[in-house]
């Protein structure tokens, strides 16, 4: 998330320092085409994510904070009737954002949802930067809700899912609060700020045993 936040679309900047996550979807060059960050930033001609910020502080009320990842001339329809193949398409392609009681609300929408490998990324990091919008805008976090027109598990995520099925979740809640100068240490790629991030997360949440092997579907 902090990578998105960077606007990035080259995993070289930043994210292959903690994670290779991406790399099956970069392109001769380095490049990401669909990255979510970029997408947000850089993309369509505009900051998205800075003119919903600005949108908000302006007018708390507004039903308008809408950032879109999903674009039509180029993902989906545009490329299945093409005989071009893309690497990926945005799979949360559109999140909005609100105001209610001075708390921060999100709501994010996915097309299609990888339940084992997508989803608890997804649903991590949309709720963390829904913490770093609130801390940034000096709000309380308010309501996150992730919906997905297609949740699915991989034929070769079966034994991975009846292992999950066993266990049992952590105890009590985890809490992460972010700090008002997170999202300006975001923008530029501060790597401490991951340190931080996982020091808290770690205070509070002891995970099983990793189940390896598992493989992002391309």
């Amino acid at each position: 998330m902090i990578w998105y936040i960077m606007g990035s679309r080259m995993p070289s900047e930043f994210l292959q320092k903690f994670t290779k996550i991406w790399d099956d979807f970069t392109n001769i060059n380095g490049v990401v085409t669909t990255a979510y960050g970029y997408r947000w930033r850089r993309h369509f001609g505009r900051d998205q994510l800075l003119d919903l910020i600005k949108l908000l502080k302006t007018d708390p009320s507004s039903r308008h904070g809408v950032v879109v990842t999903w674009d039509p001339g180029d993902d989906g329809l545009a490329n299945s009737l093409t005989s071009r193949k893309k690497k990926n398409i945005p799979c949360p392609y559109t999140y909005v954002v609100n105001i209610t009681d001075k708390k921060l609300n999100l709501f994010c929408v996915a097309r299609s949802t990888d339940v084992i490998l997508g989803l608890p990324h997804d649903v991590g990091g949309f709720a963390l930067l829904q913490r770093i919008l609130a801390a940034y805008m000096g709000l309380r976090v308010g309501n996150f809700v992730f919906t997905t027109a297609h949740a699915h598990v991989y034929d070769n995520h079966y034994e991975a899912a009846r292992e999950l099925l066993k266990r049992k979740g952590p105890d009590g809640e985890i809490e992460l609060r972010a700090d008002k100068d997170w999202f300006k240490r975001a923008e530029k790629g501060d790597e401490r700020l991951v340190e931080e991030i996982v020091s808290k997360l770690e205070k509070q949440y002891h995970p099983l045993e990793a189940i390896k092997g598992l493989k992002i579907a391309v």
